[in-house]
């Protein structure tokens, strides 16, 4: 029995012995920290809606269209005869004045002939005039009489406007500054020799013309200015010095264009300087004159960048507002475009001191 106890407390030593030597053995567990994530938030960057006055202007440069030293010429054959009115250096001429008339024999004989047909056709009536005032007839005599007057009147008129092609007028104003008479030889079609002579007329410019080119875009805000030939205003070189002009014609061309598929208009306005002592004008007309064309002009509106405006399928716009600290859609209804077409007038949708966002990041 003693020896049995004896084995039993042997076995149950040696137990304790594995088990410590087992535990001294095994691996110590590791502990972990749990990982916390941070929740990212969208922030916003706003602009505040004010209103404001819009005045929308394209700035145009200039084209000088008449210089010193302009000239201007004319021909004649020989067998013509050539009267010259203007032909001293220093002569001050003014456009449409006659420099020069040939002289046609032909045609001034016609001339004649329908001069003294008319006064002929013009006495006829008058004497058929004063024989039936005072009585109911002759009525078909009168009416016949007056129509020989308006033929001859206007045969009349036809051979004056024949006579005047034989006037060379002066193209602008001006003061000549030389005349000079050159000539070529000619041969007829029977192979005879004559000559052509040349009359060329330089110019010292009394007063310089500018053309102001408006493209399509500002034709029709030109046109709303209502301004007209002989109405005034105000051009300006790069140094803001500003000089006095006056509208001497308006010429407006209308083409189609079929990449933009309508007809787009073009407007050149042709200004002259109303001069001013001591100012010297061939040396301002030598640099970049500019003048402003008023676009659009509008007073306390609220504007938004197209940038900032979305377009859906069906043609609404909307931009994103920050609202109660939320991103919101909000519907537009727009207007025109200003600021030179990066920009459009919200007619409602906005009001003052909203905040549009134009941007975001995460943080």
């Amino acid at each position: 029995m003693k020896k049995r106890n004896g084995k039993l407390k042997i076995s149950l030593l040696l137990m304790i012995i594995c088990t410590v030597i087992l535990s001294s053995c095994a691996s110590k567990p590791e502990t972990y920290e749990i990982p916390v994530f941070d929740i990212m938030e969208e922030k916003f960057t706003t602009m505040e809606v004010e209103k404001q006055d819009i005045h929308d202007w394209d700035k145009i440069k200039l084209s000088l269209k008449t210089t010193s030293g302009t000239t201007f010429s004319f021909n004649y054959p020989e067998y013509e005869k050539c009267t010259l009115y203007v032909n001293e250096p220093g002569t001050s001429v003014k456009k449409g004045d006659v420099l020069g008339v040939i002289t046609d024999k032909d045609l001034e004989y016609d001339l004649r002939l329908k001069q003294e047909d008319l006064e002929l056709k013009e006495l006829l009536y008058a004497e058929l005039y004063n024989k039936y005032l005072a009585t109911n007839e002759g009525y078909y005599d009168m009416q016949l009489a007056l129509l020989d007057v308006e033929q001859a009147q206007y045969n009349y008129n036809k051979a004056v406007e024949k006579m005047d092609t034989l006037k060379f007028k002066s193209p602008i104003d001006g003061i000549v500054e030389k005349v000079v008479e050159t000539y070529k030889q000619m041969n007829d079609s029977y192979n005879n020799p004559y000559k052509v002579y040349t009359v060329t007329y330089t110019y010292v410019i009394e007063n310089y013309l500018l053309d102001i080119s408006v493209a399509d875009s500002g034709s029709e805000a030109f046109q709303k200015l209502g301004l007209k030939p002989d109405d005034t205003y105000q051009i300006y070189d790069s140094s803001n010095n500003t000089y006095n002009v006056r509208i001497t014609r308006i010429y407006t061309s209308s083409s189609y264009n079929s990449f933009l598929r309508r007809t787009v208009r073009n407007t050149v306005i042709t200004v002259e300087f109303i001069k001013e002592e001591g100012v010297d004008y061939a040396n301002v007309v030598k640099y970049a004159l500019y003048y402003n064309l008023t676009l659009k002009q509008l007073n306390n509106v609220i504007v938004i960048p197209k940038n900032l405006v979305v377009k859906t399928s069906s043609g609404e716009y909307y931009t994103y507002v920050l609202e109660n600290n939320k991103k919101t859609i909000r519907y537009l209804t727009l207007g025109t475009e200003v600021l030179n077409s990066t920009s459009y007038v919200v007619l409602s949708g906005l009001s003052e001191n909203d905040l549009i966002i134009t941007g975001s990041v995460m943080e």
